[in-house]
């Protein structure tokens, strides 16, 4: 965002933020009386109480308060889902170190023990354990990626000579086990 002059801030926002709506916001935005709404901090406020109710704000602060790993899910698939759970509870307030803790709390005992294993996980500071976390979510994208680039090779080898006969004859005789 560029700023001219004594050009304020508050103003800009005001004139970008309708091209960042869409659908109902829109519609609710075209809807508002001229001159009603004169600061930032009042669009921000008159958004938020239109589009994220206090209902919805305590139903999420429950979810992300009670926290669970779901059975098989990995310990990045996990991390994600918090983030997601984060980023829809707008004003969460909550601190990184109580996303943390939150977070592995959360975690079954073998996903804590993973992360445990370069050392006691909550004792490092809330900004190494979430940079921990983040690696591990870039290095699960990374070995993706490679994975989809990578084309997958199959090779068979034949043994030679006597090896292979006694191969094909342990073979013969599992075959005859199964049927």
């Amino acid at each position: 965002m560029f700023r001219y002059g004594d050009t304020n801030v508050d103003a800009i926002k005001l004139k970008i933020f309708p091209s960042f709506l869409s659908g109902d916001a829109k519609f609710w935005f075209n809807e508002l009386s001229p001159g009603v709404i004169t600061t930032w901090e009042q669009m921000r406020q008159a958004f938020v109480s239109r589009f994220f109710s206090p209902a919805m704000f305590n139903r999420l602060m429950k979810e992300i308060q009670g926290f669970t790993q779901h059975p098989n899910e990995s310990l990045v698939d996990t991390w994600l889902r918090m983030k997601d759970l984060l980023h829809s509870c707008h004003g969460h307030g909550l601190s990184r170190g109580t996303i943390i803790q939150i977070f592995y709390h959360g975690l079954d005992e073998a996903t804590q023990a993973i992360l445990e294993a370069g050392g006691i996980f909550l004792y490092k500071t809330p900004n190494e354990a979430h940079q921990l976390l983040e690696d591990r979510v870039l290095l699960k994208l990374n070995w993706y990626k490679d994975m989809k680039s990578k084309p997958l090779q199959k090779t068979v080898a034949f043994a030679e000579g006597s090896i292979n006969s006694q191969l094909m004859e342990k073979m013969e005789v599992l075959t005859r086990k199964i049927v």
